[in-house]
Order: C-alpha cells, then sequence, then structure tokens
C-alpha cells in the first residue's frame, strides 16, 4: 500500500490545523506559515494523482525546509511546544517520505 500520498493530505492538515492554532494564540507567522505549508503540501497530495513522484518530491521537499526551520525555531527557543513537537513529527513525515519514495 502507497502511504506518501495520504501521508502528504494528512501532513496539511495538522500544517493547517497548526497554523490556525498559532494564530489564535497571536501568532500571525504561524498563520502564514502553517496556511502556507499546507497549500504546498495539500497541492503536492494533489499532483501525486497526477504524477506520483513529482507530488512525493514536493511534500519531501517542503518537509525537509520545515524541519530546517523548526530545528532552527528550537535552537533559539529551547521550548519542545510547538517547535519540537513539530520537528519530531516532521522528521516522522521526512522519513516515511523517503521510504515511500524509494520503496515502491
Amino acid at each position: 500500500m502507497d502511504t506518501g500520498p495520504i501521508l502528504l493530505l494528512i501532513y496539511g492538515v495538522l500544517m493547517l490545523i497548526g497554523g490556525y492554532m498559532g494564530s489564535r494564540a497571536g501568532s500571525k507567522a504561524s498563520l502564514i506559515a502553517g496556511g502556507g505549508s499546507a497549500v504546498v503540501l495539500i497541492g503536492a497530495w494533489l499532483l501525486t494523482f497526477v504524477h506520483r513522484g513529482a507530488g512525493l518530491w514536493l511534500g519531501t521537499l517542503v518537509t525537509l525546509l520545515l524541519c530546517v526551520t523548526l530545528g532552527r525555531r528550537l535552537a533559539v527557543t529551547r521550548k519542545f511546544m510547538p517547535a519540537g513537537m513539530l520537528l519530531g513529527i516532521s522528521l516522522i513525515v521526512l522519513a516515511l517520505l523517503l521510504q515511500s519514495i524509494f520503496m515502491v
């Protein structure tokens, strides 16, 4: 079973929810970053229906960029919530996307 496209959709929705929750806490940057990455991730999911490889690679690139951004954020704030938690989730998603690309 190919879990890559499903993972992109779930991760995109989680980023959208996270951006919304951050905005409710007063962070406009969270809304922009979460919403923007969610749009690209859901776009990557849609792309997998036309060209599976391109969609998965686009989602992997966005996930990698989120890992770098969240890692920097965690290093600066040293707070597990939300950067550390999102970094952990993003690293898992990155590994699963890479597995989906290279195993199928």
